[in-house]
Formats: structure tokens, C-alpha cells, sequence
């Protein structure tokens, strides 16, 4: 992944992603409010500590096993 392409990604909110968008990702969104989300590929669940401003830290969006670490963002809208 070029360094490049993180910035935007990180900074996109998972709450207003599209189911596409989440699958190119590698991941679902199991439960919206509590932002919980779950890798495709392995099965696990993780919910990302949001910080002071309620904004998902960087990564947020990465399997804790690092599944889908190589997956980035598509240009799909």
C-alpha cells in the first residue's frame, strides 16, 4: 500500500461507508453504533477505541491478525 493512499482512508468514517466499500476493506460492520467490525477473512472482531472528538484512530479499519492490512481504498462511489 503506498503511503499516499492511507491518509484518506483513515480519515473516512466507517459508520458512513457503503457494504461495498466495507468488502474492499476486508471487513463488515457488525454493529454501527458501538462500531464493532469483524474481518471477512479470519472471523475476528474488534471495536477501535474512538478518541476524545469521537473520531476512529488510525488503522482503525485493520484486522487485529493484519488480514486485510494490504487492502486500500477503492475509487468505487
Amino acid at each position: 500500500m503506498k503511503v499516499s493512499d492511507r491518509p484518506g482512508l483513515d480519515k473516512q468514517d466507517v459508520r458512513h461507508m457503503t457494504d461495498a466499500e466495507l468488502s474492499d476493506l476486508g471487513i463488515r460492520l457488525v454493529n454501527r453504533t458501538d462500531v464493532v467490525l469483524q474481518c471477512v477473512g479470519c472471523g475476528e472482531s474488534w471495536a477501535p477505541q474512538l478518541d476524545s472528538d469521537g473520531k476512529l484512530p488510525f488503522d482503525y479499519w485493520v484486522c487485529p491478525a493484519r488480514c486485510n492490512a494490504g487492502r486500500v481504498k477503492s475509487n468505487r462511489r
